[in-house]
């Protein structure tokens, strides 16, 4: 292929609107297709033959010969990237965390300030606790840059680790009027996001010495709010359309709370939704704004009934005020049964309105369990046992067992026989059998109580490994089962990914099913398909010659 330049990117561009808008944003497959019979294509050679390459790629990925990044990389995508990035509606990021938003140019200067403070050897402590000994100095946004990032094969728990260097800089109101306006500005103008649903910590209290910060005890919660509000409503002044929600985020895990000044976990959780309450009061402007809240963290040992009771109360009060509630689960599980129970937990118990995530409710489990299966056995053949820090114990042990010394050999290394064998491949049999009913019946209720559900598909693939590739996420099955989706990026600089991105991996990962309109709608919340088309259209005569 001759090297491409961004003419010719701007060149598929036009295409892609043009086939587009006159058919009403179909499948991917059916687009591309479409595409290689157009006579105007036909006779522009180099654009030709990238959409060939690229219906080539997309089938090989969809055989695993290649990754989503090849796809990603290639020209075709990147025009897709702008006919996105151009549609005249803004999107919606509806998943978006503060502290892994923020990009290492809006860090640097602000460490770079505590590193060369007084405070300088307690800073660079804390930095080594959570990144080693070769993360100081810093000395350069690339070091920032590189520190934040997620690297191949880290998950949840470095994940969560990660996260720590840009907490320091959120150390007063000010700073927190930097970062929300930072935040705004770096998603309209390089994602066309124009309403974003801001996931951030109202206190981080907390027991655990290694997620402790420095100088945050002269920040309240008011500062926090108020901060974040005013540096979007900053931004909007300059964007009259721009729409934010602050949502503030709850840990779930027992040991996050003040406990200098509060007895329980249910004490703290209680004081701080009240504060939220007299906030509101406070400051009638933020009634638009601050009307949910939000549960993060690790929750693979949050999944009885009784893990749920803590919050119960501090919920209801909100409830009871008018504010809805969301909360991360089937994110993370110890099994996959866990993982939807805290699902089923979450919906009976805090009666949330917005699952975020859901991975648990999409998971197929008779694929899953197979695989577990297959993993299994490959070990056990090699007189290999179970690590009880690894998911396969886990799902070995959550198993309801006739011939316990099966299960005992799987754990201990022990070769099976052949019939042994066949015990295992009924006991996991059965067991997708009854996970798969729990799920749909779950699924269910959640669509039938009208729970809506934010898929974020680079941070489910990259955090949980519990699915192989990206064309394994259940987003399209979802939409096609009527769940009320939204799409958010997680923390999305942390994660590597953006908006359009996110988008264009849910197109890559189902080229036959997921309509690009569709795509659209739920991006962009807009559920009027002539006014998509109609923008489409729009699209065409401003983009394309001869319109």
């Amino acid at each position: 292929m001759p090297k491409v330049t961004q003419e010719n990117i701007n060149e598929l561009m036009q295409e892609l609107i043009t086939i587009i808008s006159e058919t009403n944003g179909i499948s991917l497959n059916d687009t591309l297709e479409l595409l290689m019979h157009s006579p105007t294509l036909k006779a522009k050679r180099t654009s030709h033959k990238l959409i060939l390459e690229f219906q080539r790629l997309l089938a090989d990925f969809h055989q695993d010969e290649i990754d989503v990044y090849t796809l990603l990389n290639h020209s075709v995508a990147k025009a897709f990237f702008e006919f996105f990035r151009h549609f005249p509606l803004p999107y919606h990021e509806e998943h978006i965390h503060l502290t892994g938003s923020m990009s290492a140019e809006f860090l640097y200067p602000r460490l770079k300030v505590l590193l060369e403070g007084p405070n300088r050897k307690i800073y660079e402590e804390k930095i080594i606790q959570a990144y080693g000994v070769k993360s100081i100095p810093i000395k350069s946004v690339e070091d920032v840059d590189n520190l934040i990032r997620l690297k191949e094969g880290e998950q949840f728990k470095e994940y969560l680790r990660i996260l720590y260097l840009p907490k320091l800089v959120l150390y007063s109101k000010e700073a927190h009027v930097e970062a929300a306006y930072h935040m705004a500005s770096e998603l309209y103008n390089k994602y066309n996001v124009g309403s974003i649903r801001l996931k951030f910590t109202l206190s981080r209290a907390t027991t655990d010495k290694s997620e402790q910060i420095p100088g945050l005890e002269s920040v309240n919660e008011e500062d926090v709010v108020m901060g974040l509000y005013e540096g979007f409503k900053r931004f909007q002044n300059e964007h009259p359309f721009y729409q934010f929600i602050l949502s503030p985020c709850f840990r779930k895990e027992a040991e996050f709370f003040d406990n200098e000044n509060f007895k329980t976990k249910e004490e703290h959780f209680l004081y701080q939704c009240e504060k939220i309450i007299e906030l509101v009061k406070k400051f009638p402007e933020l009634n638009d704004h601050l009307v949910e809240v939000d549960t993060v963290g690790d929750e693979k040992e949050l999944y009885r009934k009784a893990h749920f009771m803590q919050m119960k109360a501090g919920f209801r009060k909100l409830q009871y005020e008018g504010f809805k509630i969301r909360s991360h689960h089937g994110e993370t599980w110890k099994s996959l049964k866990k993982g939807i129970q805290s699902v089923d937990n979450a919906m009976n118990i805090w009666r949330v309105d917005t699952l975020e995530h859901g991975l648990s409710l999409g998971i197929n489990p008779n694929y899953y369990y197979h695989r577990m299966f297959q993993r299994v056995m490959e070990e056990n053949e090699k007189s290999n046992g179970l690590n009880p820090k690894n998911i396969e114990y886990h799902e070995i042990m959550d198993m309801e067992w006739r011939d316990l010394i099966v299960r005992d050999k799987l754990i201990q290394g022990v070769p099976l026989t052949e019939i042994e064998q066949l015990s295992f491949l009924k006991t996991k049999f059965h067991a997708a059998r009854e996970v798969e009913s729990y799920q749909h019946d779950v699924l269910n209720r959640l669509i039938n109580k009208e729970v809506s559900l934010v898929a974020l598909p680079s941070s489910n693939m990259k955090l949980t490994g519990a699915f192989p590739d990206y064309k394994d996420h259940p987003f399209s099955w979802w939409e096609k089962k009527g769940v009320t989706l939204g799409v958010g990026t997680d923390n999305y600089i942390t994660l590597n990914t953006d908006f359009i991105q996110e988008m264009l991996i849910l197109l890559f990962s189902d080229p036959d099913n997921l309509k690009i309109t569709k795509l659209l709608m739920v991006t962009t919340k807009e559920s009027r398909r002539a006014y998509i088309s109609s923008l489409l259209w729009q699209m065409r005569k401003k983009f394309c010659v001869n319109e």
